[in-house]
């Protein structure tokens, strides 16, 4: 499933229940920083995430106090380290005598050089925006990116000859982000945002590379333009039917998730994530209402047993490994949801409905231990996992959720909501398409399927309309 498609629609259903006025335009200049998470990684090393500056311009047009477009322009630099790994024997020892007859002072694993790749990029977004109007305006913000290489360095790589390659000169992806705005006046406000890039082509011919960054920025944006044209004119009072209706939480807490698969559950346990995001709530008749919005969510499991394979079960003769790892899966979660009260202060509710999610990273880490011996030796050595798992997971995963929970008053304007669901996922997202070894295909029809409880906190408030 196209992703822009899906956003498209998400926002446009949003754009229906909401109160037109005056067209405008937005413009704002910003700086802040990224922090690299590169795409496609190898299976060997790690890669840090680095600092990087980047600065821009944007330019908005607003339909309405809620739903617009945004473009404009940045200019971004992107660091991306390898630390590459060396993998000596914890201890050799003779067989016949049980003493040691070779002992390493170095670490059981340690890192033995880095490499260095920097990118500097010009970048135009075209971004789809929603904004809840109060008087701190929250917004999300998803769309697509184009950018053209400016400047780069390699690194000299005797093995592969990286830096005879030349990167790709342009590229494009997905942006995901959300902010807050505090308007200084009825012309200016500030902004803080949060954003993450996300490439979708190779950009070294020979390497599956593909960029990617997390962005936090801050900056100013001037919203007097059309002002004295509009003024002119004398606008109507609107009958906001929808008035009183919608509702925002601003949600964040924690997931436990694990893989469901009916192949060797009791191989896997839990692992613990993070999610965070905001709702909107729109109240129908008889006790209903409708809730959709977007949460950043990372699902998946752990793995702890005797395997050939770090990220799943897999019995083999040889070559086995003693696996202690996580699988780490983040996703953008939109769920569709029909919200049940119990009772007219709508205090306790019960919801169910769809999901979507749309995959950002998937990765595995964590430690493997494995064992050798030749003649009278023996070796132990440890391994660092830290591999990259974005061609083995698809892109989307759908399913369904369960939940319910309850509002506590804190103020006139603001309540606390406490919530629980579980998140069933329907599909197996292991993606056998790109494998050719039947070792990785076979073993069962289902590899993973994600299955996650959520314990959310939220602030839940009705936005002004004025």
């Amino acid at each position: 499933m196209n992703k822009l498609k899906v956003l498209t629609c998400f926002f446009l259903i949003i754009n229906c229940y909401l109160v037109s006025y005056s067209q405008h335009i937005t413009i704002g200049t910003y700086s802040g920083v990224n922090f690299s998470d590169i795409h496609g990684q190898d299976s060997y090393g790690k890669w840090n995430a680095k600092p990087g500056p980047v600065q821009g311009l944007d330019l908005g047009y607003s339909f309405n106090k809620s739903f617009g477009l945004q473009t404009g322009i940045n200019v971004s630099t992107v660091y991306y380290e390898h630390r590459t790994l060396s993998d000596p024997p914890i201890y050799l020892i003779d067989l016949f005598s049980y003493k040691p007859s070779y002992s390493s002072f170095a670490p059981y694993y340690y890192y033995s050089y880095n490499e260095k790749m920097d990118f500097t990029f010009i970048r135009i977004p075209l971004l789809f925006t929603v904004s809840i109007p109060d008087a701190l305006n929250f917004n999300m913000r998803a769309g697509i990116y184009f950018s053209s290489l400016q400047d780069h360095s390699l690194p000299y790589d005797y093995y592969s000859s990286m830096s005879a390659e030349k990167p790709k000169k342009t590229d494009f992806g997905y942006i995901f982000s959300s902010g807050i705005a505090y308007p200084f006046n009825d012309h200016f406000k500030a902004t803080f945002s949060v954003g993450y890039i996300d490439g979708r082509k190779k950009f070294l011919e020979n390497y599956e590379y593909r960029h990617g960054s997390s962005e936090f920025t801050l900056g100013v944006a001037y919203k007097g333009f059309l002002k004295r044209r509009n003024s002119q004119v004398i606008e109507e009072p609107v009958n906001d039917t929808t008035a009183g209706k919608i509702e925002v939480t601003y949600k964040a807490g924690i997931n436990i998730s694990w893989n469901t698969s009916g192949t060797d559950l009791g191989k896997y346990s839990s692992l613990v994530g993070s999610s965070f995001g905001f709702t909107l709530n729109y109240k129908l008749k008889n006790l209903t209402s409708i809730q959709t919005g977007l949460s950043f969510e990372r699902k998946g499991y752990s793995f702890k047993d005797s395997s050939l394979f770090f990220y799943r079960y897999f019995h083999s003769a040889s070559n086995m490994y003693d696996v202690n790892t996580k699988v780490q899966i983040d996703y953008i979660v939109i769920p569709v949801l029909m919200n049940f009260y119990f009772n007219k202060s709508e205090s306790v509710y019960f919801n169910t409905g769809p999901w979507l999610g749309l995959k950002l990273n998937a990765r595995c880490v964590g430690t493997a231990i494995s064992e050798s011996r030749s003649g009278t030796n023996y070796s132990l050595n440890k391994t660092i996992v830290y591999d990259d798992m974005e061609k083995l997971i698809k892109n989307n995963d759908f399913g369904w959720i369960f939940g319910g929970g309850a509002t506590l008053p804190l103020n006139t304007k603001f309540k606390l909501d406490l919530a629980l669901q579980y998140s069933a996922g329907f599909i197996d997202v292991f993606d056998r398409s790109g494998i050719t070894d039947n070792i990785y295909k076979s073993y069962g029809k289902n590899i993973i399927t994600n299955g996650t409880l959520s314990f959310l906190i939220g602030i839940k408030f009705r936005p002004s309309h004025h």
